[in-house]
């Protein structure tokens, strides 16, 4: 499984996958956490050179992440909540799909789309992060098999302090997997 964290700090989102990855390390399932906002991704300038032949002409690190996802059967997205969205970094990774979407090289992809809100459930901090996972992947024409709202995660480790929601949900998503 291939677990992209929208956000560079080392904060809830990157707990999050950490969590995740430990847990299937122990099942020995292959996990592998990307963080776009600490590699050399440039902005899709939206020039579709890539509809054409399914080839971005920028020579950067999402070369290597495309052909990491053509490979893997599984992706996650965690993003946490900016302004109730995406964060920017998750965003422009997005965006730089296109090489793959334009081939339909996501379809048939299984997503599970995870958005981390630092507000009440009730305020909707993370409910458009989270459709927003969710349209892109009936766009792509991925399968959605798990979606997960994480709330009140307003400090940098308060998901270390929701242990039975984190638990539930890998347990969850270990059903989806194994």
């Amino acid at each position: 499984m291939l677990i992209i964290v929208g956000s560079r700090r080392n904060g809830n989102c990157f707990h999050l996958a950490n969590k995740i990855k430990e847990a299937f390390d122990k099942e020995r399932i292959h996990t592998e956490i990307i963080v776009p906002g600490n590699q050399k991704i440039h902005i899709c300038t939206g020039c579709m050179d890539c509809d054409k032949d399914g080839i971005c002409g920028f020579q950067d690190d999402m070369k290597n992440n495309i052909e990491k996802i053509k490979e893997e059967e599984y992706i996650m997205f965690i993003t946490p909540t900016r302004w109730n969205t995406l964060s920017g970094d998750l965003k422009i990774f997005i965006d730089r799909l296109n090489p793959l979407y334009s081939r339909k090289g996501l379809r048939n992809k299984k997503m599970i789309a995870v958005s981390i809100g630092a507000k009440d459930e009730d305020l909707y901090s993370s409910e458009a992060a989270l459709n927003d996972l969710i349209s892109f992947a009936e766009s792509a024409q991925m399968n959605v098999i798990l979606d997960k709202k994480f709330s009140n995660c307003l400090k940098e480790n308060d998901i270390l302090n929701q242990e039975n929601e984190l638990n539930t949900f890998i347990e969850e998503l270990k059903k989806k997997i194994i």
